[in-house]
């Protein structure tokens, strides 16, 4: 029904935003004004400069604890705005 419907590949954007959002907690959440994905790149929008630098400097980090949690490599690439 996904595939027939078209929808697989927002289905697979909607869960990987869902997991950095569990991934990164509430405090990061609270900085975040956004997230969305260009191919294989997450961007996450951030409202507080510090945190952005903080999450910019560990973002391989991230990238492999979120690619962790979804069980596959499903990111090459996380970007902080």
């Amino acid at each position: 029904m996904v595939d027939h419907l078209g929808i697989r590949e927002e289905l697979g954007e909607a869960e990987i935003i869902e997991t950095w959002a569990a991934v990164a907690g509430a405090e990061i959440n609270g900085v975040t004004d956004s997230a969305w994905l260009k191919g294989n790149v997450l961007f996450v929008k951030m409202s507080s400069p510090t945190w952005r630098h903080h999450l910019h400097m560990n973002r391989t980090t991230w990238k492999d604890r979120l690619n962790l949690e979804l069980g596959r490599k499903a990111i090459v690439e996380i970007v902080f705005r």
